[in-house]
């Protein structure tokens, strides 16, 4: 392997490559899909189908919110009517195959174009994040996340230009996004990190317009937004939600989602008061990748205290992975810090394997009665809480480390 060392493009093409022929793989044989946590129901990209489906079933004056007899699945449309744009373009269910293969691929270079490996160990780390079954999950069904993915790549360098009409666009993404799917506003949380005296009246008042704007657009949704936040129920394996804990209790509807954002509120307070982590000063050269970590999290911390989510919603761990790697190797980060950054890429591992991992033993378990087997998955589901509650507090940690460096520089 010497031939690699200090040639980084090589690491990413050989990152590209990896990735590229798992998830090939995957394509030739589909019945392989199953084992490792992804229903596999004889239809490729079957969450971009259920669009266009939704865009066709209107233009036959079908009303869309009820269930779509045009859809394998039968499933309404749950999601803001601006996804009912697409069949004014022409496109329609027989397209969808095409559809779903340049969002898969679009997706996939947005994704390694962020990764930048440096060595076989970072190679390695950065692989097990993009090839886990969540994303597998999310590129097979053609998700609409990954149109959320590609829109809000492009947020942070936009943030990060000296020139106002750039940053502008980088709220205009994140504006549209939230129009989509309502979820990235959370990414919204970026905005306090301005740097220049001004950049804080300035991103207010700019923001403030586009929220008007993006909520005069969403008003045609509101009667049916009860129903879209409710209408599919996560649970189970390949699945993450705060509300897992809340509904094992005996609680229901929005209880649980008051319930869960307190917990969030609690840790974060419980961080703000103890103020265990040191202040740490981000490199200039590491912004970029520092401020995809707090999208990153922000997002998937919002998803996690609001609601049930299914497993393709993890795309956005590909934006924790740099910072999470440079940190925990940076020998002049702060030792908490250190410590905070290894806890969460060890913790990261297992919310992203331990349920494909489970879905490959119970697969070999052919002789297990389908009941019993049930039982298990829902038994080790619960078990894995704890994991899945302690990594979402590393995240939070985080965040409050940010927003505390948002405060301390507009104070200043």
């Amino acid at each position: 392997m010497m031939f690699l060392k200090n040639r980084p493009r090589r690491w990413w093409l050989i990152l590209v490559v990896c990735a590229a022929g798992y998830f090939s793989l995957f394509a030739a044989r589909p019945s392989l899909l199953s084992p490792v946590g992804v229903n596999y129901f004889g239809v490729w990209f079957l969450d971009s189908y259920a669009i266009l489906s939704s865009n066709e079933a209107l233009a036959r004056g079908f009303d869309v919110r009820a269930p779509n007899p045009l859809d394998y699945l039968h499933r309404p449309h749950v999601y803001s009517h601006w996804w009912l744009r697409l069949g004014g373009i022409g496109l329609t269910r027989a397209d969808n195959f095409s559809v779903g293969l340049v969002l898969v691929v679009l997706f996939f270079l947005v994704a390694v174009a962020g990764l930048r490996p440096r060595s076989l160990p970072e190679t390695i780390w950065y692989l097990l994040v993009l090839i886990s079954s969540p994303v597998l999950l999310a590129m097979h069904r053609a998700n609409n996340d990954l149109v959320i993915f590609i829109l809000l790549a492009p947020v942070v360098p936009c943030l990060l230009s000296p020139g106002r009409p750039v940053r502008v666009l980088g709220m205009v993404l994140i504006a549209v996004a939230t129009a989509l799917k309502y979820y990235p506003a959370a990414a919204a949380l970026l905005l306090i990190a301005g740097e220049r005296p001004r950049d804080g009246k300035f991103s207010r008042r700019i923001a403030a317009v586009i929220s008007l704007s993006v909520g005069l657009a969403l008003i045609p949704d509101l009667p049916d937004l009860k129903a879209m936040l409710t209408a599919t129920k996560a649970e189970g394996l390949m699945t993450f939600g705060a509300g897992n804990l809340f509904i094992r209790m005996g609680f229901t509807g929005w209880t649980v989602t008051g319930l869960s954002v307190l917990a969030g509120g609690l840790i974060a307070a419980g961080f703000f008061a103890a103020r265990k982590l040191p202040a740490w000063t981000v490199a200039p050269a590491d912004r970029g990748v520092w401020l995809s970590f707090v999208l990153g999290a922000a997002l998937l911390t919002g998803c996690f205290l609001t609601g049930m989510n299914f497993a393709y919603r993890w795309v956005f761990a590909l934006w924790l992975a740099p910072y999470l790697w440079s940190l925990w190797h940076d020998p002049l980060a702060p030792a908490a810090l250190r410590r905070l950054a290894r806890w969460t890429a060890a913790l990261l591992m297992v919310v992203l394997w331990a349920d494909p991992l489970a879905c490959l033993v119970f697969s070999f378990m052919r002789h297990v009665p389908g009941d019993t087997l049930v039982r298990w998955a829902n038994a080790f589901f619960y078990l894995e809480q704890p994991f899945t509650w302690a990594f979402f507090a590393c995240l939070i940690g985080f965040l409050v480390q940010f927003v505390r460096g948002g405060l301390r520089s507009r104070v200043a």
